[in-house]
């Protein structure tokens, strides 16, 4: 570090550092105004206390600005810092005053990669759906009485559940748009349904198809008049599986010679790699739709769309959506479609391991150390998903049986 004077003829001479090295140099005539030399680039800056903390503003590079235009910009800074103002919030401040709920959100994404794109769809449809009138509106005009009236607007018109999980999109945007500003936002103003106790406590569903019922949804299933949902339906239970999970299956993730079938890591909650062996009943769902192949998806959707998809919006109600409502209307049986996972977990608990069963739900094993050192493979599990088929078959294919009537003689 050394102290020259900062005007062009003398910068230009300055000797380049190689590598990695940064050389710092402060101006003879206005103590705190500095430039920093690297291999690829000089870059003005002013160096100055406020409040006790030592603090660097970047002005810009030079060739960009030049030698007088920088230290025209320094003194500006440096009065500021001398008035205990620091530039650096005052200029996050400026840019987050004008930043709107479509831009946090879009940063937002940016700034998780490895968030998948079925949660990034559901966000923005949220938002886009409960929220549209607030996209373009800037973070810091949203307030807490904003935020109260609309998550009761959204419970009374849709549900409570939906009422939460619009606030919660909201407040993971704030608070990662708060923190990249460096505080510089206002309070969250999601804390007033804390403060106020307005979030609705909903309990966790814990619904499912009872064994006994089976047998009726199955032939309701079975009747309906769009096989492609059907099966999707046979395999969610029969697997175990996630609907995503299932609904984007692509042919190359399936192997008939090797009776397997894989979630991508990019669709699986919880961003592993999944196999899992078919049973006899999940190859013949695979093998029906192998015969009646229309592109790369398991499950292709009619029209334009590429696969088969389910939407929650009313207006936007699909193949799947209408099966399941047709299903309940024929076979009397009420159920959404998480419900045929907690089935098949329902069934499998009673066949398999509590580690095999983990394994076949690809749940994480967090702290448990024991688990992490248990290997199943997926032929391993071959055996075991056979036998929990084998339970939801007989289910499916008993029939009520009545005693022998016989009437009393006179």
């Amino acid at each position: 570090m050394a102290n020259i004077r900062l005007i062009k003829s003398v910068i230009d001479k300055l000797p380049t550092p190689q590598g990695n090295k940064r050389v710092e140099y402060f101006d003879e005539d206005l103590p705190g105004f500095g430039i920093r030399v690297t291999e690829s680039s000089i870059i003005y800056f002013v160096l100055c206390r406020v409040n006790g903390q030592l603090i660097r503003y970047t002005i810009g590079k030079h060739g960009v600005k030049t030698p007088d235009e920088a230290r025209k910009e320094a003194r500006e800074k440096l009065v500021m810092m001398a008035n205990g103002i620091n530039p650096n919030r005052e200029k996050a401040l400026a840019r987050i005053r004008g930043i709107t709920l479509k831009k946090a959100m879009e940063e937002y994404f940016t700034s998780k990669p490895l968030l998948r794109e079925g949660t990034k769809r559901t966000y923005n449809c949220l938002l886009h759906l409960w929220l549209s009138d607030w996209m373009n509106r800037p973070l810091d005009e949203i307030g807490k009485n904003d935020i109260s009236k609309r998550h009761l607007k959204i419970a009374s018109e849709r549900s409570p559940v939906a009422a939460n999980n619009v606030m919660r999109t909201f407040r993971a945007i704030y608070n990662h748009a708060q923190e990249i500003s460096d505080g510089t936002l206002p309070e969250n103003p999601t804390k007033r349904l804390t403060q106020s106790r307005q979030w609705f406590q909903v309990n966790r569903r814990q619904t499912l198809i009872k064994e006994h019922e089976l047998r009726v949804w199955h032939d309701a299933v079975k009747k309906y008049s769009n096989p492609i949902a059907s099966d999707a339906l046979l395999l969610l239970l029969f697997s175990g599986c996630r609907e995503q999970e299932i609904l984007t299956l692509q042919w190359e993730d399936v192997d008939m010679k090797d009776k397997t079938f894989t979630i991508r890591a990019e669709i699986a909650k919880n961003h592993k790699e999944h196999t899992l062996p078919m049973s006899n009943t999940l190859f013949d769902i695979f093998n029906r739709r192998l015969a009646l192949r229309e592109n790369e998806w398991v499950f292709p959707g009619q029209g334009s769309k590429k696969n088969l998809t389910e939407l929650k919006r009313k207006e936007h109600l699909i193949e799947l959506k209408r099966a399941v409502e047709a299903v309940i209307e024929m076979s009397k049986v009420d159920f959404c479609l998480h419900d045929l996972r907690r089935t098949f977990t329902s069934i499998a608990e009673q066949e398999v391991s509590y580690a095999v069963l983990k394994r076949l739900l690809n749940h994480y094993t967090g702290n448990d150390v024991t688990a992490g050192y248990l290997i199943i493979s997926t032929e391993q599990l071959r055996a075991p998903m056979q036998r929990v088929t084998d339970r939801i078959m007989k289910a499916c294919l008993i029939k009520e049986t009545r005693g022998k009537v016989i009437p009393i003689r006179a």
